[in-house]
Order: C-alpha cells, then structure tokens, then sequence
C-alpha cells in the first residue's frame, strides 16, 4: 500500500448546488444502517506511540531509493496579481485582524518545501525519510511548497492578491512522499512512489517531536473496506502515531480527503445507498475521531458549479469540513519570488486542484483558532472549526461529501461555540446567514439558474393544475341536469 499525493485528476460526478437552507440531492449520512460502524477504523488498543523512535529511517525499511526524474524547475516566476476566489470567500483579510498564525508551527507532512521569500524566516529545516545519496534534501515534486504557500505565504512584499491563510505561522517541512523519487524494498523490487503509512506514522511522531502545534497531510492511500493483512497492521502503527498526536500531545491533525481516480483504487465514487458501507477506505482521512478530513469545493465555474462540492473530492463518513479545492494560487516551487496556478500533469499544463489543496485551508485555519484560544485542546479546536463552518441543510448539519461544510475563519475565530472552557453558560447555537461560498453578488451561477427555473416552472405548474381543476369543476356544477326520456 503506498500514499499518494491528492492532487485532482479527471472525473465527472453529479453534484447540487450547497447553500444554506438547500439539502443537496446526495447520499447522506442521517439514516443509520443497520451497521452503523461498517466503516470505522478498527478499535483503538491504545498503548502509546509506535516503538523504534519518531527520526528513525529503518520505518522505511532496508530499501533503495532512487531518484527517476529531474526536479521541478520554475514556471517562470509569473507576478500573478489575482486574488483566488477561495481566499475571496473565507474573507482572510478580515480573519487576519483577529489572529495571523504567530507562535504556531505547522508541520508539512509531504514532499518537501523549497525556500522562498514568502516564507523567509519562518521555514525550518526539513527532516528527511528519503534518503537519496548524493542528492540534496528538496522538494523535487513542487507539491509541498504549494501546500506549504496556501498554509503561511505571506506576500505582502511581492505585490500578489494571494496570501497565506495564517501568513506568521511557522512551517516545519517533513519530507517522507514522492512520484520522483521511488523506492525498492528486499521484498518487492518493483519501483514504486516513496512514502507509505508506516513512514507517515513516524512523520507523525517527528512532527512532535520537534514542536507542531498543527500538522497537514496533503496525502491519501485508497484502500478496500477488506484489506490485506499487512494494511490492517500499517494502519494501525499509523492510528497509534495519530492518537498520540492529537491525545497526549495536543496537536491538530488535517488531512485531504482524497480524489476520485486518485491511484489504483478509488475508481467510483462512495456513493453507495448505505454512505455508512464506502467503496473506498481514504486513510488516513478515515480515522475521523482524531483527524480533520477535508473535501473540497469548487470556487470557479471552470467545468463545475461554484460553490458545490469539486467533482473530484471523494465522498465518505469521515469528512469533518471542506475548504476551497479549485483555482488554487500558490508559491513557485521553483522560484524564490514567483507564484503558480497550474501544474504540468502527463506534459499538459492543469490547474492546480484538489483536496490536497483544500486541506492546507483548514490547516492555516487551525493554526490561527490555537493562536486566538490558546486554552483550546485539539479536539476543541476541530470541535470549533466544524461548529462555525457553513453546514449543508440537511438534518443533521453535515453529509458525506462536505461534512460541516466550508469553513468560516471569521466565524472560527469570533464565534461563542457552547460547551467551550469560559463558554457563557447561556451560550446556544444559532443559525446565521453568511455569503461563504458566493463570490459575486451581482451574478448567478449556472446552478442558481437552473435551480431558479426549476422553481419557477414548479410553480407555474401548480398554477396550472389549480386552474384546470377549477374549470373542470365549475363546468360539473353548471351542466344541465340529464333529462328522462318519455317513451
């Protein structure tokens, strides 16, 4: 079983239209089944941390690694001056009056993150699980210092719209998954990506170790509900490491949901009549009592409708929130002043998208709750960030494409959530409206159209049924009375 990077692929699923008030036309999560536990990871025996130590290279084996492409070179370091709609929507300027990230560390669990000046002074130095001889420790896929600029950028001195969601944070880069660099292990000398869950669990533990207060998992493994064996167990090894995390040291965990046709696995959605019994497993996504899983919404109407659920984010039970997955601005892996929006993908330019995207969101977002609520544990902080989001109408306030829907940093960082440490005993929920997710006032997309006219025509054909039946009943009142015949 190996991680994969979860960057968007092609897929075309149906999706509604997600607003307050709208319950999306999609598999929910608010009838249990008979099984209601079907999908959950197996039962916690927690014992403390995984034994051989958080920077041991041996959790990778005795394998070889080798490195088959050249690195990312620079797109050119083009002064993109746009401002993504997804940073326009979750309103970072005003967030950033309440907290910015300061006296944070957000470990990036990746590729690596290559320097720029839009994190200059805030970029630690990378630990490393490939070790490639004679090849410098760097992020050769470009993936993680995208991530990386989406979590902390701050790029008030290069002239850009875009910016970090918290732009004072410190980032900690983790290097442990790769498409270029592949490994051979003694067991199975077929080339294949670098990373698995074993060395994400140890990742973990370095994380840590060296002082994380937020960690992001830009990453997936598709897995069967009837896994091997030995995906049993590394799940496990990496179930312990995240409990550890999260429990015992208080450290916010994120990670992406994971991308239809993302691999070998996750050929077909999770879109099953039972949502509690997944095609798929998204790991570690799944552990969703200890991590923020995160899908993704679409924030142009670049071949989906702004503002529903991407047509690429993988449905599932364990999602907790979504963040923007589409029109992603970013830093330029391979300039110090440049910014990105596309990736090259089979030789083609692609914009970039994805929950590996959305997820640094909701990572950002975390950093800046802990910073404003010091006296926030982890899981008060996730229990914030999933109460202030922008829920789905349904019943339950969440479904499985979204979870508690998109997230809201002012909300996040100014909200009275009933429950908390100094919460005011009166203190309740209440529903308030938001333009989270509308990015124009003055227009409407193509789904408020179609969902306008929808009601339109229902109307008026109610209308119209109302007026035959009282003209077919008025014509019953006034026949004349049929007459006997005389014979």
């Amino acid at each position: 079983m190996r991680i994969t990077r979860t960057t968007a692929l092609a897929a075309t699923v149906v999706v509604a239209l997600l607003g307050p008030g709208l319950a999306p036309a999609l598999a929910q999560d608010t009838n249990p089944a008979a099984d209601p536990d079907a999908w959950m990871p197996p039962a916690l025996n927690y014992t403390g941390p995984p034994a051989n130590g958080p920077v041991d290279k041996s959790a990778n084996g005795n394998v070889v690694f080798t490195q088959k492409q050249a690195c990312i070179t620079s797109s050119g370091g083009q002064p993109i001056k746009d401002v993504p709609n997804g940073q326009t929507w979750l309103r970072l300027d005003e967030a950033h009056q309440y907290a910015n990230g300061a006296g944070q560390t957000v470990a990036v669990i990746d590729t690596g993150v290559n320097p720029h000046n839009a994190l200059s002074g805030r970029l630690l130095p990378e630990a490393d699980y490939l070790n490639v001889p004679g090849v410098n420790q760097q992020d050769c896929d470009g993936h993680g210092t995208e991530v990386a600029g989406i979590i902390g950028a701050d790029t008030s001195s290069l002239g850009s719209g875009f910016q970090g969601v918290a732009p004072k944070a410190t980032i900690l880069p983790i290097r442990q998954s790769s498409s270029v660099i592949t490994v051979k292990a003694p067991t199975d000398q077929s080339d294949r990506p670098a990373g698995n869950s074993i060395t994400l669990a140890y990742a973990i533990l370095t994380a840590v170790q060296r002082g994380a207060t937020v960690i992001n998992m830009s990453l997936s493994a598709c897995l069967s509900p009837t896994m091997s064996g030995a995906d049993q167990q590394s799940q496990k090894i990496l179930q312990q490491a995240i409990h550890y995390a999260v429990a015992d040291k208080k450290v916010v965990l994120v990670a992406a949901a994971g991308n239809l046709s993302q691999g070998p696995g996750c050929t077909t959605q999770n879109d099953a009549p039972d949502p509690n019994r997944p095609k798929w497993i998204e790991s570690p996504a799944w552990f969703a009592e200890d991590v923020l899983s995160v899908a993704a919404i679409a924030t142009d109407n670049n071949g989906q409708a702004a503002g529903a659920p991407a047509n690429f984010t993988m449905w599932g039970p364990w999602v907790s929130v979504a963040g923007p997955g589409t029109g992603i601005i970013s830093l330029d892996p391979g300039s110090r002043t440049g910014l990105v929006n596309q990736e090259i993908v089979g030789g083609k330019p692609q914009p970039l998208q994805g929950t590996s995207f959305a997820a640094p969101y909701v990572a950002g977002l975390a950093a800046l709750v802990k910073q404003q609520f010091p006296n926030l544990n982890a899981y008060q902080v996730m229990h914030r960030i999933e109460m202030t989001a922008q829920h789905p109408g349904t019943p339950s306030g969440r479904n499985n494409q979204v979870g508690y829907g998109m997230i809201d940093p002012v909300a996040a960082l100014t909200a009275v959530v009933p429950g908390e440490p100094n919460s005011p005993a009166t203190a309740k929920a209440v529903q308030i409206p938001s333009d989270v997710g509308v990015a124009e006032a003055k227009s409407l997309s193509p789904m408020m159209f179609a969902m306008y006219g929808t009601l339109i025509g229902v109307a008026l054909l109610l209308i119209t049924l109302f007026v035959v039946h009282a003209t077919s009943r008025s014509r019953r009142n006034h026949r004349p009375a049929p007459q006997r015949l005389r014979m």
